[in-house]
């Protein structure tokens, strides 16, 4: 194993808190959900490149190195894989949304809700999608379009169909396969088979060549990643509270309707 990952994750957590506390100050206190989101946003991103960068660390040297290995992608997971068909949507938002590729965008590895524009009922989440819907921790994959989007599932809310997998790990750590497959997702996105559209086949990827690390390791980055991927996905629904919460307010504010002027600050 490389240097030891409790003194890395240390160092990288100081700077962490060295480089968000001026952010901090100097958001203002003009609107203080925004101040809080924006805050918080910084953080998660932090957590992010801290994580990323204790894989590196741990297991980069051998990944890179990696010729061949007997163990491939598909010996380490199961897809839940819903595509072919398009399930009956909704007419209005419902409590079942889809996740679709624009929701697996960005850094984070939480899903992204507030992209989710297809939604469908309760009957259909129950007894459309033949191949049944993700589980916490499964691993969501694009395969069309922006390739090799992913995301962890966290939580119980939404389902795939179109254009996203799901994988879910057998014997393996989620967390080390999920960054795993961050770390490598240009050799994923090489899969690409599409002329007009970009576009890759689960049944070439999954042949894919891992390493696998020791278990001890493995233990030791999960410890690690786990806690850190609780917080990250504390800070979103912490995010999403104070949205809602601002999205309510602020009108009430600009019409009137809800006068502050007798609070002292």
């Amino acid at each position: 194993m490389a240097s030891s990952p409790f003194a890395f994750i240390t160092i990288l957590t100081t700077d962490t808190v060295n480089n968000t506390t001026s952010d901090e100050i100097a958001i203002g206190a003009t609107n203080p959900c925004t101040a809080s989101q924006n805050t918080s946003s910084m953080v998660n991103n932090n957590l992010e490149e801290q994580i990323s960068a204790l894989f590196a660390n741990m297991f980069g040297h051998f990944i890179d190195s990696l010729d061949n290995s007997d163990i491939k992608l598909g010996d380490l997971i199961e897809s839940v894989d819903n595509r072919g068909k398009t399930p009956p949507l909704s007419d209005e938002p419902t409590d079942y949304p889809i996740i679709d590729v624009r929701a697996l965008s960005g850094n984070s590895r939480i899903i992204d809700y507030t992209n989710c524009t297809k939604y469908v009922s309760k009957e259909a989440y129950n007894n459309w999608f033949r191949s049944g819907h993700p589980k916490e921790y499964d691993i969501l994959i694009s395969t069309v379009g922006s390739l090799a989007e992913m995301k962890i599932f966290l939580g119980t809310t939404g389902c795939i169909a179109q254009n996203v997998v799901g994988f879910r790990t057998k014997g393996i750590s989620p967390l080390y396969l999920y960054q795993y497959l961050n770390y490598i997702k240009n050799d994923l996105v090489a899969y690409n088979i599409g002329s007009v559209q970009p576009s890759i086949k689960i049944t070439h990827i999954i042949k894919h060549s891992i390493y696998v690390a020791s278990k001890e390791d493995i233990e030791i980055f999960d410890s690690i990643a786990r806690d850190i991927t609780k917080k990250i996905f504390a800070n979103c629904q912490e995010n999403e509270a104070l949205k809602q919460m601002r999205d309510t307010l602020l009108p009430k504010l600009m019409s009137g309707e809800l006068d502050v002027s007798n609070i002292e600050i």
